[in-house]
């Protein structure tokens, strides 16, 4: 696989999307096989699709966001949410408390380990 991906790197591509497809290649190159050197890496991205499905549910019953704004906080929130989520944390009673000493002093608590 590496003498392939070797082989189609080193061609000059005259299409235009082939030849911006190998640019991005080329760029990626030490990492794009290392699930094939690597048994802990995984060869799909399922783990990262099943990771962000919760948003995108949520996107898709809220019919999206409705400005880039709202996009913007919807991302980040996704995102504190999950992190929380990961680390075994309750993410609505952490935010609450969050938002609880915000309101108090003033001040954002950092994320919990």
């Amino acid at each position: 696989m590496h003498d392939r991906l070797d082989a189609l790197v080193a061609k000059d591509w005259k299409d235009s999307q082939a030849a911006r497809l190998v640019k991005r290649f080329r760029r990626h190159c030490d990492h794009l096989l290392t699930f094939l050197d690597d048994p802990a890496v995984p060869a799909d991205n399922n783990h990262g699709e099943r990771a962000i499905r919760p948003a995108v549910i949520i996107r898709k019953n809220t019919y999206g966001n409705r400005s880039q704004r709202g996009a913007d906080t919807q991302a980040v929130l996704m995102s504190v949410y999950r992190t929380l989520k990961q680390r075994a944390h309750d993410p609505l009673a952490t935010i609450t408390n969050a938002l609880s000493q915000y309101l108090t002093t003033g001040k954002l608590p950092a994320l919990p380990p």
